[in-house]
Order: structure tokens, then sequence, then C-alpha cells
């Protein structure tokens, strides 16, 4: 009977250890930093949601803080092709190369590209929005991209 009572605490204790493991948040003032300035040239759509998507990671009260210069350029090619020679799957490319400053004026040059597929319907008002869909999400890989590599930045 002792024995059953040890085995079950030893289960409690081994389950217990267990689950207070996995995934912890990195330290967020290692990965905290604010955009004192973002200029971005190209598409004047794409720049502006770009921009806002970087702002909202922005936090004015992080110590880091950089200038951002990206030349946004984007590209729209036939993919795939039917039989009569016309496009049934387009491709679009979104690339942005980066210049990054931060306080101590040092700077980090990085090229980006993200792409996306999207389909031609059969229905006009439905290509466009497939087109409009893949536009947004190479603008919000793209915002993902730039984040994850100022993060990096930030650890070292």
């Amino acid at each position: 009977n002792n024995m059953k009572k040890i085995k079950i605490s030893l289960y409690i204790i081994i389950i217990i250890g267990l689950s207070s493991c996995g995934y912890s948040r990195l330290n967020d003032q290692s990965t905290e930093f604010k955009f004192n300035n973002i200029e971005i040239n190209g598409d004047k759509r794409l720049s502006y949601i770009l921009k806002n998507n970087l702002n909202l990671l922005s936090k004015p009260e992080s110590k880091k803080g950089y200038d951002l210069l990206i030349n946004l350029t984007s590209s729209k090619t036939s993919k795939i092709k039917d039989a009569a020679g016309k496009t049934t799957r387009f491709s679009l490319v979104l690339n942005g190369d980066l210049k990054l400053t931060d306080n101590n004026k040092s700077t980090k040059n990085r090229s980006f590209s993200v792409s996306n597929d999207y389909d031609v319907s059969n229905n006009h008002s439905d290509t466009i929005r497939n087109e409009k869909n893949s536009i947004q999400r190479n603008i919000d890989a793209l915002s993902e991209e730039i984040t994850k590599y100022i993060q990096l930045i930030n650890l070292n």
C-alpha cells in the first residue's frame, strides 16, 4: 500500500515537471524595437500597407531605434497556361531591399523576396479578388521577414 502511494506521488511529480516545460517567449526587452523613420519607395499602395504593418510592431518606449529605407519592386508572371495558351495561374513576386540604420548610425543591408501564386477564375471579379489576396499575403510575409531579421539583430 505504501509502495502504491510512492508510485502515485512519483507520477504526479513527473506530470507536473513535464507540464512546466515547453515554449517560453524570449526576453521581451531583447526583441523590442522602435522605428524612428520608415521610408518606402515603390508602389504607393503596397508601401502604405507595408508601412502600417511595420508601425504596428514598433514599441515607442524601446531604447533600440531604427531608420528603415525599403525599395519595393513587384512583378507578376504567367505560371501555368492551358492548351490554348491562356494563363490559368499567375505568380506574384514582391522584393524588398532593406537598408537598416540603428541609433549608432551602423547600417545593415538585406534583400528579401516573397512570392505567391493565384488562380485565374472564370469570373473576372474572382480573379481580381484572388490577386488582391495574393498581394496581401506577400506584404504580410515581407513584414514578417523584416521583423524576424530585426529581432535576430537585437538578440546579438
